[in-house]
């Protein structure tokens, strides 16, 4: 088995497109499998090279930080923000920083074009990378898409048929998969200005999205779908022609669903909170008793500056309007993102039966790993070795 395979069969492929957009559409396409993820199909041989430049290019495998050695990565500023617009802070998943930094950089003529995720023409359900010009286009591709999409899969048609140059939205893993494309083809770098990452606990499949529709009864397909937005958190809505609309709170199609369709790859993520991004941005939930209260409220969003790109990238939508923010203490974000905190902590456990399974396939590095696991409870972390192994069994 060649080693493209084995991380399919891994359960390590991300789907991320970067398989096709390198061996091209006459040896691969992108695929959507029985699980509802996308992976590469291969219909010709791949080359030494075309393998190679896979292998070093796939984020299933490789993700590599600066020698981080902190929880949540390099933070140069940290701050609570929300987008001054209501419009576009109602219509976003948290607080639309993210939205309202996109739409500072294109009318502040930064950048040419946002690069992100939005809903794939004519379809409800199939997700795929945008590239949005204008204010409304930004606003009409936010929101969280709690599925997979194509996000590389024509990124060198995207990159050879103009000069624009780009702000990147994703995943951290998008991120890092687009860092690592940039390593082995660097004629591209100067094109990226800014990435930015939202804060992740996985990509659940499509079979995630369409058990939450079973749950309407309907049997006809929804002609719109959202997963957060309009409020915050706000709730799953399924639109359909001739009938009312689906509804169910963002706890439960989350806690109680979606979360329970991701594959092992997410699972054992080292990086879930955008360490590689020049800003990193999640929700700033208000909690009770420790633990986020999902009540319905106005979005707020913490914003992690990782660089001075980040920081100025940050000021510029401040001093021009576009956000407002509020100081935040570090040690806040312990309560408001309990999930990613636990997890870096006992992210090494879980990798040590995968990184044996798989003959050591997997190439984290730079993240802090081992000095995580230095820090978590060692009755946890063998918990979570523990749950990787039945997992893998």
């Amino acid at each position: 088995m060649n080693e493209i395979e084995k991380i399919k069969k891994s359960g390590l492929c991300l789907g991320c497109g970067l398989c096709e957009a390198i061996a091209t559409k006459k040896k691969c396409s992108m695929e959507i499998n029985s699980k509802g993820f996308y992976e590469p199909v291969f219909k010709e041989p791949l080359n030494k090279e075309e393998t190679s430049t896979i292998l070093n290019c796939c984020p299933g495998i490789n993700v590599e930080g600066d020698n981080i050695s902190t929880v949540w990565g390099r933070i140069d500023e940290l701050s609570e923000a929300w987008a001054t617009d209501p419009l576009v802070r109602n219509r976003a998943s948290s607080g639309g920083v993210i939205t309202a930094l996109s739409i500072y950089l294109l009318e502040s003529n930064i950048v040419e074009g946002i690069l992100q995720v939005g809903v794939k023409e004519n379809s409800s359900l199939l997700n795929q990378l945008k590239v949005s010009k204008t204010r409304e286009e930004v606003i009409s591709n936010c929101a969280s898409r709690y599925a997979p999409a194509l996000v590389f899969d024509k990124l060198f048609d995207l990159l050879n048929k103009s000069k624009d140059n780009y702000a990147f939205i994703g995943k951290p893993c998008d991120i890092a998969g687009l860092k690592n494309f940039l390593k082995e083809f660097p004629e591209y770098k100067s094109r990226f200005k800014y990435f930015i990452a939202l804060f992740c606990a996985g990509m659940p499949s499509y079979r995630g999205t369409k058990k939450i529709l079973e749950r309407s009864g309907y049997d006809d397909e929804p002609i719109d779908i959202k997963y957060r937005g309009d409020g915050w958190p706000g709730m799953f809505k399924a639109t359909y022609q001739d009938k009312p609309p689906f509804k169910m709170t963002y706890n439960e199609s989350w806690s109680t669903i979606l979360s329970k369709y991701m594959d092992l790859r997410c699972k054992i993520c080292a990086d879930g909170i955008g360490m590689l991004a020049d800003i990193s941005v999640g929700d700033s939930w208000q909690t009770k008793d420790g633990y986020p209260d999902f009540e319905e409220k106005d979005g707020k969003s913490f914003v992690i500056m990782r660089n001075n790109e980040g920081k100025k990238l940050f000021y510029g939508a401040l001093k021009s309007g576009y956000i407002t923010s509020s100081n935040l203490d570090i040690d806040k974000i312990v309560e408001m993102q309990r999930y990613q905190y636990n997890r870096r902590l006992n992210v090494g456990y879980r990798l040590i039966p995968v990184l044996l399974k798989t003959k050591f396939l997997i190439k984290f590095k730079g993240l802090g790993i081992v000095k995580m696991m230095m820090k978590a409870n060692f009755k946890s972390g063998i918990f979570n070795m523990i749950g990787t192994i039945k997992r893998l069994l």
